[in-house]
């Protein structure tokens, strides 16, 4: 830990560039465990310069991690992507102030020195979701642009320093890292039964990715609004 601390102090004075895993002062992030796939926390929300996000966070058949699907739909083409998206420490506030969400999620104290490695996800910000999985494509501009992935640092579990749910959010962000929009992570249901939950990635097939950012666009289709629109049923 110290020596990737080092090389980049070094790498900022002779103006190298460094691609390292750094870690945290806490350690690397751990694999949370018993993360239920019954139940449901989302964020949705909207801006002047993104017309919808949803994200949904739910248990995996065998508790390891969390199921991610995220979509972003129609972001303002003035706001330089590709788009960075984070779970940040604290709510949204009045009006929608994204600024009062805080920095990433961060429990073992990472920092931001050097950027994410998406070959060692442990070793990166806890909330960082862009940085490990991939940006959001320039092709939310024209459309809806989904993702699915399982994020095995992620916990559903409020006793865990990697809890997504109650006081935390999602800050949208332009590729300067400008905040463009964000959204409360909240409970959204307890499904009574079956551990399934249908992707919001209509042209996806398969398993999600473990640690990859697959990701592919929606056009505004009947299809693609009809599968953004079963995730809005089923937590009704």
């Amino acid at each position: 830990m110290h020596f990737f601390k080092s090389a980049a102090a070094i790498a900022l004075l002779t103006g190298a560039y460094v691609v390292s895993a750094d870690t945290g002062e806490k350690g690397d992030a751990p694999v949370t465990e018993n993360n239920s796939d019954k139940v449901v926390y989302e964020a949705v929300f909207s801006s002047s310069n993104i017309e919808a996000a949803r994200l949904n966070f739910t248990g995996t058949e065998d508790g390891v991690g969390v199921l991610v699907h995220a979509c972003f739909t129609n972001v303002n083409a003035s706001q330089p992507g590709p788009y960075l998206y984070h779970v940040h420490d604290f709510l949204v506030g009045p009006n929608k102030n994204c600024t009062s969400t805080g920095a990433h999620l961060d429990p073992y104290l990472r920092g931001e020195l050097t950027a994410c490695d998406v070959d060692a996800p442990e070793t990166c910000q806890v909330g960082d979701l862009s940085g490990k999985h991939g940006k959001a494509s320039l092709d939310a501009r024209k459309g809806t642009w989904c993702t699915s992935y399982v994020d095995k640092y992620l916990s559903l579990n409020s006793d865990d320093e990697a809890f997504i749910g109650n006081d935390r959010s999602i800050v949208f962000h332009n590729i300067n890292k400008t905040r463009i929009g964000c959204g409360n992570i909240v409970l959204a249901n307890e499904m009574s039964g079956g551990g399934s939950y249908p992707s919001p990635n209509a042209t996806s097939t398969g398993e999600p990715p473990i640690a990859t950012g697959g990701a592919a666009r929606v056009g505004a289709s009947g299809l693609a609004l009809g599968a953004v629109l079963a995730i809005g049923a089923m937590l009704l």
